[in-house]
């Protein structure tokens, strides 16, 4: 096996970050709307308008970043964005000490038992690991199974017991989340097909938070220039048009078209330059 150290390499502590970033947005003007179940959008006359369970909102554009829910929010994207159950787990390590922030790094790892990820103990106790495409589920994210169970701590049991001996103490907790992923794996960043007016940001296949940053200056240049300042062509829709992919659905789920979202967008005197439509809960790479 080979392997490439960074050592300026980090991780980033998602809910300081979603707090942090929506904080700035409302010293700018935004306003976040909680628990506001998108029912349906719509293009009129140049114009979009967003139906909620609470009210109608209207603007000139509209960015669509709605996670594991993107495609149900954008049909288009039935099969380029599609939601897989991801778990990662906590265990005690039975040296601590190799495995402390400082001494253990944070790991990506591809093996003949599959692709692992992983962080040294911090914040919360425990060795923190994770398997790419964990069971290989394909899910409704309001129905998927949030449970953790024997076999998904199996899958990562196997990751742990060849690689890292040393954390293979008691589990100390499991999570389930979610992957929205892309045929290629890599992000769809493009306008909407039919509406100019709408661009979309999705399947960023578990790897795309760390560049929410860069990714959210590029969208806010799509709709308000028309243009990104960045060379985004590796992210176009053009380039999945020949490159199908079957996931398979190990759990049964049923999609639904239940639009859990969650309304983003800033007020202004006259009609808003943009309405932005986030997910309710911050699905990202674990």
């Amino acid at each position: 096996m080979l392997g490439v150290y960074q050592q300026d390499a980090g991780f980033l502590q998602p809910e300081r970050s979603i707090a942090a970033h929506v904080t700035a947005a409302q010293k700018l003007g935004a306003e976040v709307h909680g628990r506001e179940r998108v029912i349906e959008w719509r293009v009129a006359s140049g114009e979009v308008s967003v139906r909620t369970d609470c009210q109608t909102y209207q603007a000139k554009k509209l960015i669509v970043t709605a996670g594991p829910w993107a495609r149900e929010i954008a049909p288009f994207l039935q099969n380029l964005a599609v939601p897989e159950r991801q778990v990662v787990m906590w265990t005690q390590p039975l040296k601590p000490e190799s495995f402390s922030l400082g001494t253990f790094p944070v790991f990506n790892m591809e093996s003949p038992y599959g692709r692992f990820y992983g962080f040294p103990v911090y914040g919360i106790p425990g060795f923190k690991i994770g398997r790419y495409h964990h069971l290989r589920e394909v899910v409704d994210p309001d129905t998927m199974d949030r449970q953790c169970h024997i076999a998904d701590e199996e899958v990562l049991r196997v990751g742990i017991r060849n690689y890292f001996p040393d954390a293979d103490g008691p589990t100390l907790a499991m999570k389930a989340c979610l992957f929205t992923n892309s045929p290629d794996e890599h992000f769809i960043i493009d306008f909407h097909p039919d509406h100019p007016e709408v661009a979309v940001a999705a399947g960023f296949s578990g790897h795309g938070f760390k560049f929410c940053c860069v990714v959210g200056e590029i969208m806010a240049q799509l709709v308000l220039d028309g243009r990104a300042a960045l060379d985004i062509a590796m992210f176009r829709l053009a380039r999945l048009a020949h490159q199908p992919k079957t996931y398979a659905n190990t759990s049964g789920a049923t999609i639904e078209a239940s639009l859990s979202m969650m309304c983003f967008g800033v007020s202004m005197p006259s009609l808003p330059q943009v309405i932005f439509s986030f997910g309710t809960a911050p699905e990202y790479e674990p």
